[in-house]
């Protein structure tokens, strides 16, 4: 699909019934939904997914990030395929570009949502945040990312999966591909803003079904200042946590993933 400033983003639409669109993680690309979007095809779901624009098989993004542009360019997807009654499923980063695409251009075509680990409402420390990410910590981060990608991910990668994660070496080493292959600019740029957007304004103008899903050890983004703070911003928010969970639920957690989105919304938890 060709964006209106005509940058090729790469989707898959696989399957007929209900529709689920996916936006994925910071770093990663639409690939990391594959374990989701298979048990959703088996209980009969339509799922779409995208790369970000700069990440996976679309194009490079020439310069300048932000929130507005990313929801601009899933609108754009949501239009070319002219769906309604839409389930948006984000992770990380993910769940930050639905709230812009809703609040910047409403819901029409959404039913619900599901936010999987969000880093909502907001991540770095500010006078009014003080339970934020140090900036020096974030600064330290995005110094060793543009240095040394590959070292960034052996670094987070013990975390990840949580506590006592089921996960094998290639599983963990498919999810740090996907972060090396990304280019550098990129991933600094993305992080800075995923990590400085300030969303706790626009939570409460979020009124959309909401389900949260977040672990009780994510490291990536602490539920103590993501999970809950959204939940209790937003107007119809269901939070679900996960004890032991790590950041990468899309993986640990896809078989609970799949039954909570098959559930109707008041049935969730």
């Amino acid at each position: 699909m060709l964006t209106s400033d005509r940058v090729e983003l790469f989707f898959t639409d696989e399957g007929d019934g209900p529709c689920v669109v996916f936006t994925h993680s910071w770093a990663l690309n639409s690939d990391q939904w594959h374990y989701v979007v298979a048990g959703l095809l088996d209980k009969g779901y339509r799922c779409v997914t995208y790369d970000r624009r700069g990440h996976g098989r679309s194009d490079r993004h020439r310069s300048g990030w932000n929130m507005d542009l990313l929801a601009d360019d899933l609108a754009q997807l949501l239009d070319h395929l002219d769906v309604n009654d839409v389930t948006l499923v984000g992770h990380s980063m993910g769940c930050s570009e639905i709230v812009r695409y809703v609040t910047r251009h409403g819901s029409g075509r959404v039913a619900r949502a599901v936010f999987l680990a969000p880093i909502l409402p907001l991540l770095i420390k500010l006078a009014d945040h003080p339970d934020g990410i140090d900036a020096a910590h974030l600064d330290a981060s995005l110094e060793l990312l543009g240095r040394d990608v590959p070292q960034w991910c052996s670094d987070n990668a013990p975390p990840y999966f949580g506590v006592q994660p089921n996960v094998s070496a290639g599983m963990a080493e498919w999810t740090s591909r996907q972060i090396v292959d990304t280019p550098v600019k990129t991933l600094v740029d993305t992080m800075r803003m995923g990590a400085e957007t300030d969303f706790r304004a626009e939570l409460p103008a979020f009124d959309l079904p909401t389900l949260l899903m977040h672990g009780d050890a994510d490291a990536s983004a602490p539920i103590e200042i993501t999970g809950r703070k959204t939940a209790a911003l937003l107007p119809r928010a269901t939070l679900i946590e996960l004890p032991g969970a790590g950041h990468g639920l899309y993986v640990t957690h896809a078989p609970q993933i799949v039954g909570q989105i098959s559930k109707p919304v008041g049935s969730w938890g």
